[in-house]
């Protein structure tokens, strides 16, 4: 036995877990990586990983040589992910027909482990073209600055600005001049026209001379005008980012940029969510104040969420709904679940559909999230919830839905029946849109958000009059409702 193994994270159970807990644990993991049934990749590694924690932990005498080792070394430490999930309902009819449940899984850092982040490769790529003249620059070279005050010795910045030409101006380097840096960051001028593709590509080439396995590399790509012609070369230089595990924070300052383009880069390079409309050059210097710290704050890399389900379930949609809501992509019951901020807890609903079962008490699905925490070493850290429900004869008894679950719900519609006005638009279905914006409207006044019902109001008579939406009422409906975010409370490991 390798005691340098987490063999409690290896099973995703707590070190005070009782000896049926370590069975049910193994049996639940033995079944899905068995090598003569399972079909994911590496399942013959992992189910030699489980077989030897499970002979360890098994044996009172190992395990409890095992733990005397854990505590020696201050490794009896709390599970450093805490996870809550709360399905929509406890107790289910038994219809005999298929019923849809949700799930919200609030997923946090926990208070009693040290958060530690890795050293970070950040580049900017920052626009510089005539329209970003005046106050847009000003507030740009401000920002900068800031971040250059914020990188230690061990992090590595560089700096490349584009129009109709690309140069890099910082190059990366740890433990660089601060004082020379912000004097190229003052010397900045505005002028030329926008070509997104060769600032991006630039910006790329500098994160990857520094890239590579214990630090975080980002790109943070800011512009405020169109790029013509090359959309699908950008697209394809951020996949291959995000298969590099470089992310991407893309902002756009004003109406006139293309918010699909740069969603779309943000998504592919697998940052969820950091697409970023910013409406008054005001707020440049307060998104990149806020951007640093997040990334400063992160606690998890890498994250995965793994669902297993049981027979007569499936999976229809996976949502995050804090800290900003966002649709994820999902293949094969898993879930990119990207990075955890130390602050900031996750929340991401789940819609399943649930089929017939008899009535009693029934095993619906295991979730299990699975990723990197930098003060614990390279070992990945695992946590796992079990999800069981009672199916009534009394097809009149369902459990009351918990409020959680209704606010996170009534959000969540109000931000897909947005996306489908949008849809709605492209297709020409042009009444139809009318009235879904009508109803958003009346749906955000129902939660209080008065100025992006407004807005929602203002876009859907311009639409009926000219039969398009304006740039900027578009981006502001878009990220508006994109920001109706649940804020989860104190997550709680029960």
């Amino acid at each position: 036995m390798d005691f340098e193994h987490d063999y409690y994270a290896i099973l995703g159970i707590s070190s005070d877990a009782d000896e049926q807990a370590v069975k049910r644990a193994y049996r639940q993991l033995a079944r899905r990586y068995h090598p003569d049934t399972s079909t994911e990749a590496g399942s013959a590694e992992r189910f030699l990983e489980i077989q030897e924690a499970y002979e360890l932990l098994n044996d009172p005498t190992q395990r409890e040589a095992y733990d005397h080792w854990r505590r020696q070394r201050g490794l009896d430490h709390p599970s450093p992910l805490l996870l809550r999930v709360t399905p929509s309902q406890e107790i289910m009819p038994s219809l005999g027909e298929n019923q849809v449940l949700y799930l919200l899984l609030e997923l946090a850092a926990s208070d009693e482990v040290e958060a530690r982040r890795l050293p970070l490769n950040l580049c900017l790529v920052l626009d510089r073209s005539t329209s970003m003249k005046g106050a847009r620059l000003q507030q740009v070279k401000e920002a900068a600055r800031y971040i250059v005050d914020q990188m230690t010795p061990q992090d590595v910045l560089s700096l490349v600005v584009f129009s109709d030409r690309a140069e890099v101006i910082l190059p990366g380097q740890q433990g660089f001049d601060k004082v020379a840096a912000k004097i190229v960051i003052n010397n900045l001028r505005a002028g030329g026209g926008t070509e997104l593709l060769q600032g991006f590509e630039l910006g790329l080439q500098e994160v990857k001379r520094w890239h590579g396995k214990g630090v975080m590399s980002h790109l943070t790509l800011l512009t405020d005008g169109q790029t013509y012609g090359d959309d699908r070369e950008c697209l394809e230089l951020a996949r291959n980012a995000g298969e590099e595990q470089i992310t991407l924070t893309t902002i756009g300052i004003g109406s006139d940029w293309n918010d699909q383009l740069l969603d779309e880069m943000a998504k592919l390079s697998g940052a969820q969510g950091s697409s970023i409309y910013i409406d008054s050059s005001a707020r440049i210097a307060e998104i990149f104040h806020k951007r640093i710290h997040d990334l400063e704050s992160t606690f998890a890399y890498n994250l995965i969420l793994s669902v297993h389900l049981a027979d007569k379930m499936s999976l229809s949609e996976v949502f995050r709904v804090s800290p900003q809501i966002s649709r994820l992509p999902w293949s094969e019951g898993h879930v990119a679940v990207g990075s955890l901020e130390k602050q900031h807890p996750q929340a991401l609903m789940l819609s399943l559909l649930v089929g017939s079962h008899e009535p009693g008490k029934h095993r619906l699905l295991q979730v299990e999230v699975e990723g990197e925490v930098p003060s614990l070493g390279p070992q990945p850290v695992r946590v796992q919830k079990e999800v069981t429900t009672t199916f009534d004869a009394n097809l009149h008894r369902r459990s009351p839905i918990p409020p959680d679950i209704v606010s996170a719900m009534g959000k969540l519609t109000i931000y897909k029946m947005q996306e489908r006005a949008m849809e709605e638009v492209q297709s020409g279905e042009i009444d139809a849109a009318v009235n879904r914006l009508k109803t958003v409207a009346t749906r955000l006044l129902d939660v209080g958000e008065a100025e992006l019902a407004r807005a929602a109001l203002l876009e859907a008579g311009r639409l009926a009059k000219t039969g398009s939406l304006s740039d900027e009422g578009r981006k502001k409906l878009r990220y508006g409702t994109r920001g109706l975010t649940i804020l989860p409370k104190e997550v709680r490991n029960d």
